[in-house]
């Protein structure tokens, strides 16, 4: 069965340092109960406990490109193992035809959902 793939519980927290203010369908619960996922129910009381948003990872890579202008690519190398690079869509070098500029690349992961939360956590951390 496939379901979709939400940012752990410390990317969560960083998103929100960050100032990622969506609405999400799904929460975490304050630090205490960081494993507790609240799904939108309207039986919560919603003023009594801190909340952090818990987005997917694909709502998570829109909001870096459409905010900070930061793509995640992700791909498949030729070691069946998943790797990313971090591309600044503002900066384009001009020669010939236009030349991205990739600011890390990382590879050697098992899954792609493991080096998509890599990339978001990377682009939390040190370019945003």
């Amino acid at each position: 069965m496939i379901e979709e793939a939400y940012v752990s519980f410390e990317t969560a927290k960083l998103l929100k340092e960050k100032g990622f203010d969506e609405f999400c369908h799904a929460y975490y619960e304050d630090e205490d109960n960081p494993n507790i996922n609240i799904h939108g129910s309207k039986a919560i009381n919603w003023n009594k406990t801190e909340f952090i948003s818990k987005p997917t990872q694909q709502m998570t890579m829109r909001w870096l490109r459409e905010v900070h202008n930061k793509y995640c690519d992700v791909s498949y190398d030729i070691d069946y193992k998943w790797y990313f690079q971090i591309i600044d869509l503002k900066e384009i070098v001009e020669y010939y035809y236009p030349e991205t500029k990739h600011y890390h690349d990382e590879t050697d992961f098992n899954t792609y959902e493991e080096a998509v939360e890599a990339a978001i956590k990377y682009c939390l951390k040190n370019l945003i």
